[in-house]
């Protein structure tokens, strides 16, 4: 049997985010330097990259293909596994445009 996934190791896609960065505030008042934490969400693009695709076949021959997923660049990190619907195809502007609805509801948003 040959099984066609639809990506392989290797390949690269942008998932969008948004995400609390905190930020230190200072002001002086009365001679005194006062600071506190900011939160602001802040919309990125994230790459990610297959690092490994696997595939099982049950007893009725369907077959079931999984994608290991790690952060671009990062082939030590603990992978994620991800199922082929959940794999986006945006571009990087696409991504950003997503990240950038989020933060603009004020929303954090970790996309696939």
């Amino acid at each position: 049997m040959k099984i066609e996934t639809k990506y392989d190791v290797g390949h690269v896609f942008c998932v969008p985010r948004s995400y609390k960065k905190s930020y230190k505030e200072e002001a002086m008042f009365d001679g005194e330097i006062w600071s506190r934490d900011v939160y602001k969400l802040e919309p990125i693009v994230k790459y990610k990259e297959i690092v490994k695709v696997v595939v099982t076949v049950d007893s009725k021959m369907s077959p079931w293909i999984s994608y290991y997923v790690v952060d671009e660049g990062q082939p030590e990190q603990m992978s994620s596994v991800y199922a082929e619907h959940q794999i986006t195809n945006y571009t990087e502007e696409e991504a950003l445009a997503i990240a950038k609805e989020y933060a603009e509801k004020n929303e954090e948003y970790f996309g696939n």
